[in-house]
């Protein structure tokens, strides 16, 4: 999509990635326009709580847009057959990808918990705040509940993640492995042969493709949900982290303040 100029429109900022702006030229105000300057009060910021925000919110995004990156994996990130087949591939990334989702929830759990600590030494009712918090710990459990019981019960049971599909086209591919034994070979009819060849070679990459379109949608359902969920978390919380930081929104601040020496 583009505008009547030619030029595409630009992207809408994530929250996390505004929020993180805020707390950089907090710490670095010289990088802002000389013009800006005045709309922001370094003095009475917090500067030791920007620095520990800065670090979890900057591990927060890492997490989250390591993930983002698993559809674009699923699709096209396979070797040269002849290096790594591609079901076992497909099984890497899956692996990989349940647990970088885990990290993920764990990272948003740390962000909630070392805010209800530090609301808490300011807030009047902190009974109030640990209900929130807990709220908020919830729904993050929720929201990544469905990668959750596919990693944690294998892991904890010591099982691997076992794909439906995958696993057939994993077995047609050892079936199709053990066909090509110089030695089985010798004594196959080989008039028959190329009928299980062709069974099992077709078992093999139609599962293959079940299975992998299936985890190109997953990842794609889950991009949509984490990255709304992560802003709508950021949200809500926003205003206490602030004030807690002594600091506002410079973007707001600056758009207030041109619309006043407009009017």
């Amino acid at each position: 999509m583009t505008t009547e100029a030619g030029v595409a429109p630009q992207k809408k900022q994530h929250l996390i990635d505004e929020m993180m702006g805020d707390f950089a030229l907090y710490q670095h105000p010289n990088l802002l326009k000389k013009e800006y300057l005045p709309f922001i009060d370094v003095s009475t910021a917090n500067i030791d709580g920007l620095k520990k925000y800065m670090s979890i919110f900057s591990n927060t995004r890492y997490a989250w847009q390591k993930t983002l990156k698993y559809e674009h994996y699923f699709e096209n990130f396979y070797p040269p057959i002849e290096k790594v087949e591609k079901i076992e591939a497909l099984n890497h990334h899956i692996h990989a990808y349940l647990q970088d989702m885990t990290i993920l929830r764990n990272k948003i759990g740390v962000l909630l918990g070392e805010m209800k600590n530090d609301l808490k030494r300011i807030a009047p009712n902190k009974d109030n705040i640990n209900a929130f918090f807990k709220a908020g710990v919830e729904k993050t459990n929720e929201v990544f509940a469905g990668v959750s019981k596919l990693r944690d019960e294998h892991h904890h049971r010591g099982m691997r993640f076992v794909d439906g599909d995958l696993l057939k086209a994993e077995n047609a591919h050892g079936f199709l492995e053990m066909l090509s034994n110089p030695i089985l070979d010798s004594m196959l009819n080989q008039e028959y042969k190329p009928e299980i060849v062709e069974r099992y070679t077709k078992e093999k990459e139609e599962s293959f493709e079940v299975a992998k379109k299936r985890w190109i949608e997953t990842a794609r359902k889950n991009n949509e949900q984490t990255t709304g969920y992560l802003e709508s978390t950021l949200k809500v919380i926003r205003p206490s982290l602030y004030q807690f930081l002594n600091i506002r929104s410079i973007q707001e601040a600056i758009a207030i303040s041109e619309g006043q020496s407009t009017n």
